[in-house]
């Protein structure tokens, strides 16, 4: 059976243009997130960018991911698409490269009721050649996946779990308490700053963006909360502050979370900076406080560094 825990990061997707993937940058960064502990890989999600790019960069970013981990960690695929065949051949090429999982929000643009929903879901799950992992992401797809729904959902077999980033803590902690079922159904917090709160509810972890540029700070506020040892989260919530409010968001307080994180990665010599279409890169004074942020993030994370 098929499960998840602990610190899964959304990887961005490293461009050398809004038409080439940047492959040296991708076989930087899968070393990165592993050394720091994470539990396992999502592309193609929102901070991947997965809807802005061509179907070309997602089928090589799949493949060259999975070559990368080398099976030392689980690598999960985005397959939201407002198609269901380009879902489904995408999740078959998923298997062929050696994924784990693929993870699936409700189809956009169409307004879909709940029982296309329950239809959609269900007839991915039967199709799937890898199992399906629930996204709630309300705000990109314009749809909830409500309580009654997941919980017909949660019946398939090959329906393993859900990641919700609603931001909604009662509907959150709603999953947990009916939905869990650890070794067969798991649940992730979406909202990174929220790890440590989920983890209380009874979440197997989280999809934490920032883990991207400090997979140790995640890795180690997910054992810390599991732990319960709440004396030591305080320390590392100050860290992810000072990320949000430094190059999560520009000068004007606007959430430019993508772009802000690329820009902090190339900084560190990771990736470069270019993100899809419609994203532009940051200001040059959203760049002058990232480059200030981006040692002293560095630095504060450090010490939750295992020593080589």
């Amino acid at each position: 059976m098929t499960f998840f825990s602990g610190v899964i990061p959304p990887m961005v997707t490293p461009l050398l243009s809004h038409e080439q993937l940047d492959v040296e940058s991708v076989d930087r960064l899968i070393p990165h997130l592993i050394d720091g502990g994470v539990n396992g890989i999502f592309v193609l999600g929102t901070t991947g960018e997965g809807p802005s790019l061509s179907y070309q960069i997602r089928y090589e970013l799949v493949e060259r991911t999975c070559e990368a981990t080398a099976g030392k960690i689980p690598v999960l695929v985005g397959i939201t698409d407002s198609c269901y065949s380009e879902s489904l051949a995408l999740a078959e090429h998923a298997q062929n490269s050696g994924a784990a999982a693929v993870v699936a929000a409700a189809p956009f643009y169409f307004q879909a009721s709940t029982a296309d929903l329950r239809s959609w879901f269900l007839r991915l799950a039967d199709e799937s050649p890898l199992p399906v992992m629930l996204y709630n992401m309300p705000s990109c797809v314009r749809a909830t996946l409500d309580p009654d729904l997941i919980a017909d959902l949660s019946e398939h077999q090959n329906i393993v779990g859900i990641k919700d980033s609603s931001g909604d803590l009662r509907y959150f902690e709603q999953i947990c308490s009916s939905f869990r079922r650890p070794g067969r159904f798991c649940v992730f917090m979406g909202p990174e700053e929220r790890l440590a709160d989920a983890v209380a509810m009874g979440a197997d972890g989280g999809v934490c963006g920032g883990a991207n540029l400090l997979p140790h700070v995640y890795s180690t506020l997910y054992r810390v909360a599991l732990d319960r040892r709440t004396d030591e989260i305080p320390a590392l919530h100050r860290i992810i502050d000072s990320l949000f409010s430094e190059v999560y968001r520009d000068e004007t307080r606007t959430m430019r979370l993508i772009p802000g994180l690329k820009h902090a990665l190339s900084l560190t010599g990771i990736c470069n900076d270019v993100t899809a279409p419609p994203f532009r890169g940051v200001s040059d004074l959203h760049a002058e406080r990232i480059a200030r942020a981006v040692p002293l993030l560095m630095s504060a994370a450090a010490q939750f560094t295992p020593v080589a």
